[in-house]
């Protein structure tokens, strides 16, 4: 305890180095003393030969310890230098892995590691089980096990790359991952390379962020935009139709009319329109057969007994409107004269001021073609169609009533002037 009070005083002199160079100076001194005596007592012939050799060979002696001590001071310097370095280096380099695994440990982010020739994992951050629901000590037993993560559909794709990365050193894709519940996640995965002394990749490093939240993101905005696309589509193909069924009052162009604009909105094979002659009778007032069928002679007006056909006669009682995925899982379903085998089937009832005018069937021979969204679109267009179906008949029926006028009116003015030619025959 006294020596070391005696240090912190004075460090100079306990210094090791401080005190090994004293001892070389002391064997040098000690050496030009002796040399100097025995130079000087030959001189004086106060010794003989021998004793002059013998103080020569102490004095070369001393000198000898001197350069020595110097060499072994001088090593030791170094090795005390150099091991200070190392000390230092392991230090940082224990504070460099400190602060590495403190910021590996914190991101959010996976932070892996894998040998470039074998694709092997080297290390992963704690990030690799929060996002994938696996243990790290798993991937830890069998390092190729994060491939077996990745959704099939990606699977191909994303290993691909990944070999691919191994010799070029860039990474960047985009894909699904399967958690343990089965349920899908969605990672972007960046990857880098770290290079030899030779040239080569050693090593492929990176980051696996989870994008799963971003991704539903971009896909509401899509559909969104879609769904947005799509209406502004749907309200214009209602606007047209609205336009050219009431622009003609003629039944059969608003019929024809109602075909084509329905069929930008539907994709129908074969339709029909069907109008009520009577609360139980009908009869085909326009139909748009399939493109492959071969065109047969019909004799219009085709009438029907909706009793005969169920599916109909459900659609008048509930006035709404009625779809049949597949007619072949459909009992009651039988087949219109005309309209071909159908395997989807959707009608929707013709409405107007409170009375339904009749039926509107469309057919498809590939079951599931239509989708409730077809449904609704069919009861839109029928909307605007009913009405234009009822002007029609409107309007056929003041033709009627006009033709009827004028040709009362003509057989008035007839008899008129007969009466006239009659008057003026008679005698006065």
């Amino acid at each position: 305890m006294e020596q070391d009070s005696q240090l912190r005083r004075n460090p100079s002199r306990g210094h090791p180095s401080q005190l090994g160079w004293r001892i070389s100076a002391t064997l040098f001194c000690l050496a030009l003393v002796i040399l100097a005596a025995t130079l000087l007592a030959t001189r004086l012939h106060a010794i003989d030969l021998s004793s002059m050799l013998l103080g020569i060979a102490l004095a070369t002696f001393c000198v000898v310890l001197f350069f020595f001590s110097r060499f072994l001071l001088t090593a030791r310097e170094q090795h005390r230098q150099a091991t200070k370095a190392l000390d230092s280096t392991e230090t940082s380099l224990l504070e460099s892995e400190e602060r590495f695994r403190q910021m590996a440990d914190n991101i959010q982010e996976i932070f892996w590691m894998i040998d470039a020739e074998t694709r092997k994992t080297l290390y992963v951050n704690p990030a690799y089980e929060t996002i994938t629901g696996r243990s790290r000590e798993a991937l830890k037993e069998n390092p190729l096990s994060y491939e077996e993560i990745i959704h099939p559909d990606d699977r191909v794709q994303v290993l691909f790359k990944l070999d691919e990365a191994t010799r070029t050193g860039n990474l960047d894709e985009r894909f699904r991952i399967v958690l343990p519940s089965g349920d899908p996640r969605w990672v972007w995965v960046r990857g880098f390379p770290v290079w030899d002394g030779k040239g080569r990749i050693r090593q492929l490093v990176g980051t696996a962020l989870d994008i799963t939240t971003q991704k539903h993101a971009e896909e509401e905005v899509t559909r969104n935009l879609s769904m947005a696309q799509s209406a502004w589509a749907e309200a214009d193909v209602m606007r047209k139709a609205t336009l050219a069924l009431t622009q003609d009052l003629r039944m059969d162009n608003v019929l024809d009319t109602l075909l084509q604009s329905l069929l930008e909105l539907v994709p129908y094979e074969s339709a029909q329109i069907l109008l009520l002659e009577s609360d139980s009778r009908m009869f085909v007032a326009r139909e748009a057969p399939r493109a492959d069928t071969v065109k047969q002679a019909v004799k219009y007006p085709l009438t029907l007994a909706a009793a005969d056909f169920p599916v109909l006669q459900r659609v008048l009682v509930s006035r709404n409107g009625l779809l049949i995925p597949d007619t072949k899982q459909e009992q009651e379903w039988h087949a219109l004269r005309g309209s071909g085998p159908l395997r989807s089937w959707l009608c929707v009832p013709l409405l107007a001021s409170r009375q339904t005018l009749g039926l509107l069937s469309l057919g498809h021979p590939i079951p599931g073609s239509f989708t409730q969204e077809h449904l609704r679109l069919a009861r839109s267009v029928a909307i605007p169609a009913a009405a234009a179906i009822q002007n029609a008949r409107l309007y056929e029926c003041a033709q009627i009533y006009g033709t009827e006028l004028e040709k009362r009116t003509a057989d008035l003015e007839e008899a008129q002037t007969a009466l006239q030619r009659l008057q003026t025959r008679r005698p006065s």
